[in-house]
């Protein structure tokens, strides 16, 4: 008794499970884009807890972080805040890239879209707060480095100034002509070093003025430039009176060598005029007269050194020279002996003129 199927039956049957297999695989399709917008929301919303974090972690360490107590130490936190700085711009990236996420859902529309914009506006605030006191912190770490790279160019000028002033306050000038020309040399070098940093010294006020109020108004830093200032000017002028001292140090030197020279020329003319005996014989008579006019030649010449020295003399004994009393007794005993080689000089002529003249009236008769 068996009846076949109704073809149209089975058409009906194939078409209802294909109806429904449509309508199953358009359930799963939506199932998944429910699920991957579902996905991309709560990835959103982590990464932007994990920026808040990383926001909080940073705000923290900019709180407790100080501007350094030395040049070293504000060197370290320059280069940590550097290092900051680069993570900083990579947090931004990856920000920048979270945000996109959250316009691309709000722009679905498959979500409420008030937390969303609430978190957005939320972490965009403290992002830009954060940015504001990396800048701040920053701007105190340059004005700090300032203040102690001023305060340890300071302290090097400070230092080079109490050594200059050790060597320009010596109180050794040589102990002959060539150690005092030596020491005259080597300190007009010291004077040009000095004429050097005089600008360093001038433009002290100008960098301060260039510092943050907070260090440019501190008592003792403007008390550190007035007493860079001060040294300075005291260097200067000690330097000037030392040249004034090598000087005339030198002065007398070449002094005493000069008369030293005219001293032995004394010496050898005095034995000279005390040892001859005035001749008697007319020829002998020429001859010694042509010696005494060879003698006064150079009289002449050692009268023009004895003059010189007296001039010297004279000036140091005017500026208040320490060795005045002894540079005016070498001068007393100069010219005395000077004076005393004149006296033989002009008794020795008058001998001869009395010989000469008798000699003469001897002839005629």
């Amino acid at each position: 008794g068996y009846q076949p199927c109704d073809p149209q039956i089975i058409c009906n049957r194939v078409n209802h499970v294909q109806t429904c297999l449509e309508e199953l695989e358009e359930l799963a399709a939506k199932r998944r884009k429910e699920l991957e917008d579902s996905r991309q929301l709560w990835t959103f919303f982590q990464e932007m807890e994990e920026a808040e974090a990383w926001i909080r972690e940073k705000e923290k360490i900019l709180a407790a972080k100080t501007c350094g107590r030395d040049l070293s130490s504000v060197l370290t936190l320059t280069n940590k805040h550097k290092t900051m700085l680069g993570e900083l711009g990579n947090r931004r990236a990856l920000l920048h890239q979270t945000m996109k996420k959250g316009e691309k859902i709000l722009a679905k529309k498959s979500f409420s879209s008030v937390g969303i914009q609430e978190k957005m506006r939320e972490v965009c605030l403290r992002w830009k707060k954060l940015e504001e006191v990396t800048g701040l912190h920053q701007q105190r770490l340059e004005d700090a480095l300032n203040f102690f790279q001023f305060s340890a160019e300071t302290d090097d000028l400070v230092a080079w100034l109490q050594d200059m002033y050790r060597i320009v306050s010596s109180d050794d000038f040589g102990h002959d002509d060539y150690s005092s020309q030596a020491l005259l040399r080597k300190h007009r070098a010291v004077v040009d070093e000095v004429e050097k940093h005089r600008a360093a010294v001038l433009s002290l006020r100008k960098q301060l003025a260039l510092l943050a109020p907070d260090h440019r108004q501190g008592v003792d830093v403007q008390i550190r430039v007035v007493e860079v200032e001060q040294l300075y000017g005291e260097v200067a002028e000690v330097a000037v009176l030392r040249t004034q001292w090598l000087q005339d140090a030198l002065a007398v030197y070449r002094m005493f060598s000069e008369v030293h020279a005219c001293e032995v020329w004394v010496d050898e003319k005095e034995q000279w005029l005390e040892k001859m005996e005035v001749p008697e014989e007319l020829d002998e008579v020429e001859v010694v007269q042509h010696r005494f006019e060879s003698l006064d030649q150079e009289m002449n010449s050692v009268m023009g050194r004895i003059l010189d020295v007296n001039q010297v003399v004279q000036q140091l004994v005017d500026g208040g020279h320490p060795s005045s009393d002894e540079v005016r007794s070498c001068q007393d005993h100069l010219n005395s002996r000077w004076n005393r080689v004149v006296e033989l000089v002009e008794n020795k002529k008058s001998q001869l003129s009395s010989v000469l003249k008798i000699q003469n009236f001897l002839l005629e008769c």
